[in-house]
């Protein structure tokens, strides 16, 4: 594993708001978005975390396999402002995968670039799929966000679920932090390879 954490940011937007005075009756543990029922389900943001998890999985698979049919070019300005969308109906399209989740949406922030930072850190697109789409291990997070913690199996890389307001930092960082890792490879600066947001 490296020293430096490798990450995958996800932002979960779902279509209920959450309990505005974090008041939630009849649960029995609740820190930040995560809930735990008195049945011990586990769900964040009212969403059960096994749908959550291999739903963003099949979305992040779906996403960065369908880059590599895509030519690679040099990295644009408008490539980081670039958001790809897309459906997944429980049924399947012509071009996504049934499944038997919900039907939920994947959002991919700046593909292209994301797909630059793998590939100055020399990780494969296949070898990166084979990490972030076996099963996952959560990490106990000791903070008081409720945020997820993710690792994958072989300690590559971690996901982590973050606010809107820290996915809105890091695409305004992202110009910035493309010309740091490009004139420095060598960076101690946390390495991220993927931000999207899991609509329902």
């Amino acid at each position: 594993m490296s020293s430096i954490a490798q990450s995958v940011q996800v932002h979960i937007d779902p279509t209920e708001d959450e309990d505005a005075d974090g008041v939630d009756i009849g649960k029995k543990h609740k820190l930040g978005h995560l809930r735990v029922d008195m049945q011990g389900n586990v769900t964040f943001k009212r969403l059960p975390i096994t749908q959550l998890v291999e739903a963003l999985q099949l979305g992040i698979q779906y996403t960065v396999g369908g880059l590599q049919a895509k030519a690679a070019h040099d990295v644009l300005y408008q490539d980081f402002l670039t958001v790809e969308i897309i459906h997944f109906p429980k049924e399947g399209t012509k071009t996504t995968p049934a499944h038997h989740f919900n039907d939920f949406t994947i959002r991919s922030y700046a593909p292209v670039a994301f797909r630059h930072f793998r590939e100055l850190f020399n990780i494969k697109p296949d070898e990166f799929l084979y990490s972030i789409c076996k099963p996952l291990r959560e990490l106990k997070n000791p903070g008081a966000s409720g945020s997820l913690f993710y690792l994958t199996s072989d300690d590559e890389f971690i996901l982590k679920t973050v606010q809107k307001k820290e996915a809105e930092f890091l695409k305004c960082l992202l110009p910035g932090y493309y010309m740091n890792v490009t004139q420095n490879p060598r960076t101690l600066l946390p390495k991220f390879f993927g931000l999207y947001c899991y609509q329902v």
